[in-house]
């Protein structure tokens, strides 16, 4: 065994925090996966009930006691169901985008349908007409099969012309007949519905009309102006949808790191109010805040549980605790705690940084007198053999000690400290346990 050591001691306590905040986002991750995934209609009621079941088999690893395993699962199923969520709403805005794009054919298609009708027999049934106008499926189908008929002229070689043209009309299919007349579909727009369609489930209804009249606008200007109007949407469309993105990403780990809150009994309430008006900056530097406001909690916390479990450890193994130890060790930021069975040593233990610990033997003296320095090497040499059994005792109860520097038995002096004198009714008072929260 060693002398002095720099040791770092994790609590169950201290575990089951980590853990209940990983299931937390957790938690915060599947409510978004749920509700937007609702909101547009691609999770199924079967797809939710089996991510709710995992979610139900995580908080049993926690009750199981199986850290280790939560603490692998948790983050993997978080980065799931959010990969997943993009994953479902690319394929809902492709959708979309395809719907769009058919429609906007259709009118297309009504508009060259129309205008060959109207060179064709000059007068047009207003229904159809209006039908053709907004590329009505139904009215391009009456549109064709009237662009098949005779025409209404007179002359009997314009009858036999259109009697061939009929001939050669019907024996095209609609989209045949649009293919050889109509316009190829510009895969510049294509491109830039998908790319509104994704903006539609990122930003304001308002500005993705805007940008769908702009489109629509574009779409249907001569080909000299068209190409300047699509590159003014691309531009526009493309600095937009980088800057929602990176808000709904910066937005996600805001309200991941929110959920915590509630496991650690802090209120959010004043960093959730600020969130629907920043921008991903904003909402980065409110996860910062948050996330310090975490990070000193939970240290503080982890301390308090640290001190709680060494102590009754050492109340455990024959140390003299008392009442307040904890309170003191806090305000002087180190602690004695003399041996019961052997009353001229003690166990000293004080902060060093990073929640790591100094650990060593001591001597006790009263009025300038103690130990002799000759048994100095047999204490420290059964103070050691007291820290295997306090790391056992940590260990058994879901924590750990890990020993990270120590010294060999005798390199350094054993420290000396003065004390005052034992006072026979003096007993030991029994550490309160920290309560565990269940979920």
């Amino acid at each position: 065994m060693s002398g002095p050591k720099i040791v770092r001691i994790v609590t169950r306590e201290e575990i089951q925090q980590i853990c209940r905040s990983q299931l937390a986002r957790v938690d915060a991750a599947l409510a978004e996966w749920l509700r937007i995934g609702k909101r547009n209609d691609c999770i199924s009621d079967e797809e939710a009930a089996a991510a709710q079941a995992r979610r139900a088999s995580l908080a049993a690893l926690i009750e199981a006691g199986r850290f280790l395993d939560l603490q692998k699962q948790a983050p993997r199923e978080e980065a799931f169901l959010r990969d997943d969520l993009r994953s479902r709403l690319a394929v809902v805005a492709k959708a979309q985008a395809a719907a769009r794009a058919k429609e906007r054919r259709n009118t297309e298609a009504g508009a060259t349908l129309l205008r060959t009708l109207l060179a064709k027999d000059g007068g047009l049934d207003a229904e159809i007409r209006s039908g053709l106008e907004n590329g009505d499926p139904a009215a391009l189908a009456k549109g064709f099969a009237l662009l098949a008929r005779p025409s209404k002229s007179t002359d009997a070689e314009i009858r036999l012309q259109a009697n061939r043209l009929r001939d050669d009309v019907a024996s095209q299919t609609f989209r045949e007949w649009l293919d050889a007349n109509g316009e190829e579909a510009d895969p510049a727009i294509e491109r830039l519905e998908g790319r509104i369609a994704e903006l539609a489930q990122l930003v304001e209804p308002e500005r993705v009309s805007a940008w769908r009249r702009r489109l629509t606008e574009a779409a249907s200007a001569p080909r000299d102006r068209r190409g300047l109007l699509l590159d003014g949407v691309d531009v526009d469309t493309g600095r937009a949808i980088k800057v929602a993105r990176a808000r709904r990403e910066a937005l996600d780990e805001l309200h991941a790191t929110l959920a915590e809150f509630a496991v650690m009994g802090l209120d959010p309430s004043h960093l959730s109010a600020a969130e629907a008006e920043g921008d991903a900056a904003a909402l980065a530097e409110l996860t910062r805040q948050a996330r310090s406001m975490l990070d000193e909690s939970s240290a503080a916390a982890a301390a308090a549980a640290r001190r709680a479990a060494i102590l009754k450890g050492l109340a455990e193994i024959g140390y003299e605790v008392a009442e307040g130890m904890s309170t003191t060790w806090v305000e002087e930021g180190r602690l004695v705690v003399r041996n019961a069975a052997r009353p001229d040593y003690g166990f000293e233990v004080g902060g060093v940084a990073d929640g790591r610990l100094q650990i060593r033997a001591v001597a006790l003296t009263t009025d300038g007198r103690g130990p002799d320095a000759g048994r100095d090497r047999d204490a420290e040499t059964i103070w050691c053999g007291d820290v295997s059994v306090l790391q056992e005792k940590l260990a058994k109860a879901g924590g750990g000690l890990v020993i990270e520097k120590a010294r060999p038995i005798g390199a350094v002096p054993l420290k000396r400290i003065a004390v005052g004198s034992r006072r026979d009714t003096e007993a030991p008072a029994e550490v309160p346990v920290l309560k565990e929260r269940s979920l």
